[in-house]
């Protein structure tokens, strides 16, 4: 317990430093909270009131601790998150290497759905920020729209981005995002999406059939997305 403490107590610094601006107890309850996680090293709210060092016997009331701060609606992870993530994307953009953005949609408890922006960085994803939904299905486009735009003024002026996102994501909207941004991008798309190539229509699915490995300018699904498309065949598939 000792050990969450002195953690916490140098994240308070931190954070009194990057947010001077967020009130004082929800500096120490974060800095808590974080302290907790990174010891348990889980985000399973059960094991976080396990080892939450609070002055309460019972497990039940740390983990309405936890609940309230987390509910909190005065602690905006966007604004939490943009000064750490400025500093981060600053620092790996720094050898004017392209920054690898990575967007990824998630299953959670409840039947909610997680949208998350990481950075690709040393082989490991470092989460940006999110969106969360109580949806069955993928994430609608508004809301990748929504997250990727608040990132945006976070990273480092003339750098470039590379977005990669998964089959959920990969839509002929998210690829003219990324067009308008000027970013590069590589979405994995469905099978089932329609490609328009010289008057003639074929599935994406039907692509490596064909034996056809790449397409350049040709128009995506009906909203005519106009982009290039490359097919990878991994082993095995």
């Amino acid at each position: 317990m000792c050990g969450i403490r002195r953690v916490a107590d140098g994240l308070v610094e931190e954070f009194r430093r990057v947010l001077p601006w967020q009130r004082k107890t929800q500096r120490e309850n974060l800095a808590l909270l974080t302290a907790t996680m990174l010891d348990v090293r889980s985000a399973n709210l059960i094991d976080l009131a396990a080892a939450l060092p609070r002055e309460a016997d019972r497990t039940d009331m740390r983990y309405q601790w936890i609940s309230r701060v987390l509910g909190n609606n005065l602690i905006e992870p966007d604004a939490v998150m943009a000064l750490f993530a400025r500093e981060v994307l600053a620092r790996a953009s720094a050898d004017g290497q392209p920054l690898v953005l990575i967007l990824d949609q998630s299953k959670l408890p409840d039947r909610r759905q997680v949208l998350m922006l990481a950075l690709k960085h040393g082989g490991r994803a470092l989460p940006l920020a999110w969106r969360v939904e109580a949806t069955k299905g993928p994430i609608g486009f508004g809301m990748q729209k929504d997250l990727l735009e608040a990132v945006v003024p976070w990273l480092p002026a003339g750098v470039p981005v590379c977005l990669m996102a998964d089959r959920v994501s990969g839509t002929a909207d998210l690829i003219s995002l990324c067009q308008g941004l000027g970013w590069d991008y590589r979405p994995r798309l469905k099978g089932n999406f329609a490609v328009g190539n010289r008057g003639k229509k074929i599935k994406t699915g039907a692509l490596a059939d064909d034996h056809v490995f790449a397409l350049e300018d040709v128009q995506l699904t009906a909203k005519r997305a106009t982009t290039n498309i490359g097919v990878l065949q991994a082993p095995g598939h």
